[in-house]
């Protein structure tokens, strides 16, 4: 008579024990799961359970426990055991598909919000009211903006601004803007972000075909980035020479690249949409518009300014002579001295070197003074070295 119900309890499956000091643990088992291999101890501290199933590509994320107060956790409920794919790659990256590494959709999201927010930067808003009175929406200064931004990106709940001599302490959890003056009106605050015109699943899909894992994988701008043999395929595509064109400088500088010869993630994001594209032929499209806002001086200072800062290499403050005069033959081509200087400084300069003062100063000399240096002395502020050129030439080559 006991044969049939010992075959019976023989043919069932045996659940697997999972104990926890104080409770128990215990895991949903289903017979029909193609489970293989016995279940491991999950993490006893935290009271639960945590199994690997072997043979089927997929981790045990959450089981059903049944276990008393805990200080840390609270009051745990019976959850249901459910399996997902596990993601072995850093920054939001899937498993490779096809021999092609993706990125996680969730993760591409954010990774565009934030981009977002730093290319188009939201603009503030207050309420100029008297007592009494609605009021109106009045937009701050950019400076004023600038501040607000930067208090919200350090995290900052409160901090102090300046608007037309007024002292104004900014609560932005509140959203109030209250004068230091204790009898003024407080004034509220909005902001105003202008989402860009770039759609993210193109932008993804454009990004995926040249993207290439650049470590560090903890790098505040993404464990990826286009770089190496991928920049040169994606300049090509662009039409562009890295080497010789403005427009491969005003590209990166519009992304605001830390790294010479390196998009990463987030740069690139935050580039595209500044220049409001989401895919190859916009953005080659582009090109021709980015070196023309160079070359006729719209964009020039602040892409000049950019690359010193991106051409330097850590932790050198200083460019050397003959990289800076390769740049400004980039930068400054119509510059009708450059050649002049550049010679005169590669045999008399000292030290050879370039401070960011003094590459901003070539800018300011470049720009503002006539290639007959009529209006030189106009400005006693010159650096020395300007002044042994200018004594130079005028004795060379007016003389």
């Amino acid at each position: 008579k006991l044969l049939p119900e010992v075959a019976a309890r023989a043919a069932a499956p045996v659940r697997p024990p999972l104990w926890r000091r104080g409770g128990i643990a215990r895991a949903l088992y289903r017979p029909t799961a193609p489970a293989v291999g016995r279940v491991p101890f999950g993490h006893r501290r935290l009271g639960l359970a945590v199994a690997s199933l072997v043979g089927t590509g997929a981790q045990v994320i959450k089981c059903g426990a049944f276990v008393g107060r805990s200080a840390t956790l609270g009051l745990l409920r019976r959850r249901r055991l459910r399996t997902r794919p596990v993601s072995t790659q850093a920054g939001g990256m899937e498993p490779e598909v096809n021999g092609c590494t993706q990125i996680d959709g969730a993760q591409w999201d954010a990774d565009c919000e934030a981009a977002f927010q730093l290319a188009l930067p939201p603009t503030w808003e207050f309420r100029d009211r008297a007592w009494g009175s609605p009021g109106v929406w009045r937009a701050f200064p950019d400076t004023v903006s600038s501040e607000i931004n930067s208090l919200a990106r350090r995290g900052q709940r409160r901090g102090n601004v300046s608007l037309g001599g007024v002292e104004l302490v900014v609560d932005l959890q509140d959203m109030v803007a209250v004068p230091v003056d204790q009898y003024a009106v407080p004034r509220m605050l909005r902001k105003s972000a202008r989402q860009p015109q770039t759609n993210k699943a193109a932008l993804k899909q454009f990004y995926v075909k040249y993207m290439e894992a650049v470590p560090p994988a903890d790098h505040a701008a993404g464990p990826d980035g286009i770089a190496g043999e991928k920049f040169l395929e994606f300049f090509r595509d662009l039409e562009v020479d890295p080497g010789s064109d403005v427009a491969a400088l005003a590209l990166a500088a519009a992304c605001n690249a830390s790294e010479m010869g390196v998009f990463r993630r987030l740069e690139f994001i935050c580039g595209c949409a500044v220049l409001e594209v989401d895919n190859l032929n916009d953005l080659r499209a582009k090109m021709p518009e980015l070196r023309e806002r160079v070359l006729t001086g719209k964009t020039l200072p602040e892409v000049y300014a950019y690359t010193f800062g991106v051409a330097l290499e850590a932790p050198s403050k200083v460019l050397p002579l003959d990289e800076a005069q390769q740049y400004w033959a980039l930068l400054l081509p119509e510059w009708p001295l450059r050649e002049e200087f550049c010679d005169w400084a590669s045999k008399h300069m000292r030290g050879k070197v370039i401070s960011r003062d003094l590459w901003m100063m070539v800018l300011k000399l470049a720009t503002e003074v006539p290639a007959d240096l009529s209006t030189y002395d106009d400005n006693p502020a010159w650096p020395v070295v300007f002044d042994d050129f200018v004594e130079y030439y005028r004795a060379h080559k007016m003389g």
